[in-house]
């Protein structure tokens, strides 16, 4: 076979969570021809369906939670498992159907040929039937980003997206909910990054688990915690002595 990506490691993680109608379609949709060193990697997020047994059915790795935690813990889960196997690129994909495997080799080449760091998945490029209220939410989201870090991102909620071994290796993510936000946050003030324009594809299966009130509130408590404190501190670690933050830490604990 002629590989598009020949000796390339590339690890595909795929979060599951109650998937067992989708997983296998999506998993035989991935192209063969991506490289001989390509990596399937299924995360059941302690699912109580039969996602582990007709993922297990493929060659593919499959990592498994003893219970449900979250779309962002099972991420984080497989980009641990590429970190510490040094994989080139990681590719992220859902798997419910929705992400058209026949994209990987576009959010790839980007990173290989240009020195992209990070590439996210941009589906208003093409025309998407999404219900008002969400996509009011991502609209929202995009000024949110453009106002306060100045980047420019049409597709914020967009979890399809690629991950250079740079970036895996320099950052660490702790969301175990809104891992796909804190990924903006770390990534696009500091690196390049790349819109790439996909066709969605309509959830056959099951229904999103995300509540729009719950994730805007997330979103500025993240945007404060990955964003705005780590500022803070380091200019306060600028201004201040080791011995002045040592003593006041101590008054504060005393207290």
């Amino acid at each position: 076979m002629k590989y598009l990506f020949p000796s390339l490691k590339i690890g595909l993680v795929i979060p599951a969570y109650n998937e067992e109608l989708n997983i296998g379609k999506t998993i035989e949709q991935i192209p063969r021809n991506i490289s001989d060193k390509l990596d399937v990697v299924v995360i059941d997020d302690g699912s109580i369906d039969k996602t582990s047994d007709i993922a297990s059915k493929y060659n593919i790795t499959l990592l498994k939670h003893p219970k449900n935690r979250g779309n962002g813990a099972a991420t984080k889960t497989g980009l641990i498992y590429c970190r510490e196997r040094n994989f080139d690129i990681i590719v992220i994909l859902d798997a419910d159907g929705q992400h058209d495997p026949k994209y990987i080799s576009n959010f790839i080449t980007p990173i290989l040929e240009d020195s992209i760091d990070f590439t996210i998945g941009n589906r208003f490029k093409y025309y998407y039937d999404m219900e008002p209220k969400r996509k009011l939410c991502s609209k929202f989201m995009s000024a949110f980003y453009f106002i306060f870090l100045r980047r420019k991102v049409a597709d914020p909620t967009n979890g399809y997206r690629a991950l250079s071994s740079k970036l895996l290796q320099e950052l660490e993510f702790e969301s175990e909910y809104s891992l796909t936000q804190e990924m903006l946050y770390k990534i696009i003030p500091y690196y390049k990054y790349k819109e790439i324009p996909v066709k969605v594809n309509p959830r056959n299966h099951g229904q999103s688990f995300i509540k729009i009130k719950n994730y805007l509130l997330k979103i500025i408590l993240l945007f404060l915690k990955f964003y705005i404190f780590p500022k803070v501190k380091k200019i306060t670690h600028k201004i201040l002595s080791d011995e002045f933050r040592t003593r006041v830490k101590s008054y504060y604990l005393k207290t």
